[in-house]
């Protein structure tokens, strides 16, 4: 995915299009089942499309990115796990109400589906965008610089000024420092 692109649109678009096109295949089921195969078939294609164009591709990268890099490999593996336990929990929750093939069920599950995409286009809301910004910006690393477990405090017997012993010199902060340390 490309910075060029905002991401947080990229999201805010696909859940609301796999919203509107569930919908639409909900409501008008029975009428698309039984006499527009075609179109039907083009509202499932560009459900899959925004799913794949939005959603899909921006919850791998946007957890990479917003999670401190403390902590960043762990809470994306929780992430994931989540996502894909709550994959299951909708795959089995569709197949008992589509099993059947009950045309009642079968829209009541698209239109459920619809309200789902629904809350994942509200909770994109509290997503911040990270377009543009490096990831010790957006964990707000960079101002924690002195103030870590290992700074010593100003005036400290025999330290003198204060001082992040935490901090190996030798390696760069921030990918600012680092990009300089490469033209020295």
């Amino acid at each position: 995915m490309h910075d060029d692109r905002c991401r947080y649109l990229i999201q805010l678009l696909g859940f609301f299009m796999m919203s509107v096109f569930m919908l639409i295949m909900g409501v008008m089921y029975e009428n698309l089942k039984d006499h527009n195969h075609a179109l039907f078939a083009l509202f499932y294609a560009l459900t899959f499309f925004f799913a794949n164009f939005g959603p899909n591709s921006t919850t791998f990268v946007l957890p990479a990115e917003l999670f401190p890099t403390r902590v960043r490999s762990t809470c994306h593996a929780i992430s994931a796990a989540s996502g894909k336990a709550g994959a299951i929990v909708a795959a089995y929750g569709v197949q008992s109400l589509t099993l059947k093939g009950d045309v009642k069920h079968i829209r009541k599950a698209l239109i459920i589906l619809s309200i789902t995409n629904m809350l994942g286009f509200f909770f994109t809301f509290l997503v911040p965008e990270t377009m543009g910004r490096s990831l010790e910006e957006i964990s707000g690393e960079d101002a924690n610089v002195g103030t870590g477990p290992g700074a010593v405090p100003a005036g400290a017997p025999g330290m003198g000024a204060a001082r992040d012993v935490s901090r190996d010199d030798k390696m760069p902060v921030s990918s600012t420092e680092w990009q300089s340390s490469m033209h020295a």
